[in-house]
């Protein structure tokens, strides 16, 4: 993965802007395809000026947007996505933005004759562990429509390669945190909601009885994983999972959460009603990515979430303007 031109779809978001980082500092001509719904220029900002970054606003639902920003492709790595809590409210809305979406990038990838079009899964398309640790023939049991609309992402991935010939890898990131994380709204997500409610000493939100499990993985390690997949032509043609194989409670993240605020937990901790669609265990196998690739991740989530922490007092914002929805539309 150097001197590539590489298509990154999603690449203002969360895990996109630290791949496209990764990207550029291998010597890649990267071209960013985003909408900038969920992605923000802020977190390109310092690659910005970067001669081999070019920025696309566009849509891949709109097929003229993903025609022109896949011309000359060597390398596609597909991360535009809609997330999971969207995906309750609005159904529909995602599955076209995540099924005919992909489509469209598979169709520019095959026209484009690339030589490897990247798929980035997730590990809810697995649902709740039927067994622990969960390797890539665990089945795929979407409990959400987020989640299921990702079996048919990864499902058409498959068949263009059947069918089409268009190599491809589908990568199955387990759940990421970090900095660039989403808090702002219904769409915020765990760890870095929880740590703006404690910058604001509210409470710290578990739904149940916070014993949900979830094998927590830091975004600049997935995002070194996702560059070297697409590096390893050993990768090529499977699915792979990238995870610590480690399992966390939610309690036990509000807690460290917690104590890196001195807040006490009986007082901040607030228990409400399960959500629907919510995964109760994760815990993944990382074996195969290690066999292929030759890593795994090394931080651990108490170091995780203090760099998160310290991520978030970067900010240009005060604790109280964090918390207010405002923030979302102004940050850009």
């Amino acid at each position: 993965m150097e001197n590539k031109k590489v298509v990154v779809t999603g690449g203002a978001g969360f895990l996109g802007s630290h791949v496209v980082k990764e990207l550029l500092e291998k010597n890649n001509e990267v071209v960013v395809l985003d909408d900038f719904s969920n992605g923000k220029m802020a977190h390109l900002q310092a690659m910005q000026e970067h001669p081999l970054l070019t920025v696309i606003k566009g849509d891949i639902v709109n097929v003229d947007d993903v025609k022109k920003a896949f011309v000359g492709a060597q390398v596609v790595i597909h991360l535009a996505v809609l997330d999971l809590r969207q995906s309750i409210k609005e159904p529909h809305r995602v599955n076209t933005v995540i099924v005919d979406g992909t489509m469209n990038c598979l169709d520019a990838a095959r026209a484009n004759g690339v030589e490897l079009f990247l798929n980035c899964s997730s590990s809810e398309a697995y649902g709740s562990a039927e067994y622990v640790p969960m390797d890539e023939q665990h089945p795929l049991r979407p409990e959400t429509p987020y989640a299921a609309a990702k079996v048919a992402q990864d499902m058409y991935t498959f068949s263009y390669g059947r069918t089409y010939g268009v190599p491809w890898t589908t990568i199955r990131p387990f759940n990421m945190y970090g900095p660039n994380s989403h808090w702002q709204g219904f769409r915020g997500e765990l760890i870095p909601k929880m740590i703006v409610r404690a910058m604001n000493k509210q409470p710290l939100v578990l739904f149940g009885e916070g014993q949900q499990t979830r094998d927590f993985l830091y975004v600049e390690e997935a995002a070194k994983a996702v560059v070297s997949v697409a590096d390893n032509p050993a990768c090529q043609n499977r699915d792979i999972n990238f995870c610590t194989g480690k399992e966390t409670s939610v309690r036990r993240i509000a807690e460290l959460i917690c104590e890196n605020f001195n807040l006490s937990p009986e007082q901040y901790i607030q228990k409400q009603p399960a959500r629907p669609g919510d995964v109760m265990r994760h815990m993944g196998d990382n074996t195969a990515f290690q066999e292929l690739v030759g890593f795994a991740p090394q931080i651990g989530i108490e170091e995780g979430i203090h760099k998160t922490i310290a991520w978030f007092r970067t900010l240009p914002f005060t604790p109280e303007e964090l918390i207010a929805d405002e923030v979302l539309r102004s940050w850009e």
